[in-house]
């Protein structure tokens, strides 16, 4: 990392090559956190090599899952998992629910922020696929938690209103039911 220049000058260099070489950065990345872990868990380069993969290839999702659960954590660096995962919720936050989840978990654990974390999981749960349910409940459980009990009713009586699914149908009726008393 110490010879790779800045991605405003290796862009040009790369001749339309950017995921193939994000690809081998990410192998690198592989390898210099398997060692550092298993020795001396200095991770210098760990985020400057994540952001600048995420910048060469921004549709690389495994990138993004290490930045959201690995950063915060063994680096100390929040900061830098957030700007990282706000790249990928512009690029793949409307087919991978994850990454909205990893923000809302930064902003609850690291910033102490439920409103905002709310916001994250409310955004993670409008992500088709089989939790976005339970990812509306834990939406609103978050807007509870903040104050916001309102439009922590209203996502999950929207998601209630919108499921086709009977399972899905049962668990938000049942969530409304305990938590606000309604659709009985």
């Amino acid at each position: 990392m110490t010879y790779l220049p800045g991605q405003n000058r290796i862009e040009n260099a790369l001749l339309g090559f950017q995921s193939t070489v994000s690809h081998y950065l990410w192998i690198r990345t592989v390898l210099y956190f398997g060692s550092h872990y298993i020795t001396d868990k200095n991770f210098t380069w760990l985020v400057q090599m994540v952001d600048i993969i995420t910048r060469l290839n921004p549709y690389f999702y495994p990138a993004y899952e290490f930045a959201g659960l690995m950063i915060p954590d063994l680096c100390g660096n929040p900061d830098a998992s957030r700007a990282i995962l706000e790249r990928g919720i512009f690029y793949l936050g409307d087919t991978r629910w994850n990454i909205a989840f990893f923000l809302g978990t930064i902003y609850y654990k690291y910033y102490d922020d439920p409103e905002t974390a709310a916001q994250y999981y409310a955004l993670a749960s409008r992500v088709p696929g089989e939790n976005s349910h339970k990812l509306a409940g834990l939406a609103s459980a978050y807007y509870r938690k903040s104050g916001k009990a309102q439009e922590g009713k209203n996502l999950l009586l929207f998601m209630y209103e919108t499921s086709e699914s009977p399972d899905v149908k049962k668990y938000l009726r049942d969530r409304l039911q305990k938590e606000y008393g309604v659709l009985q």
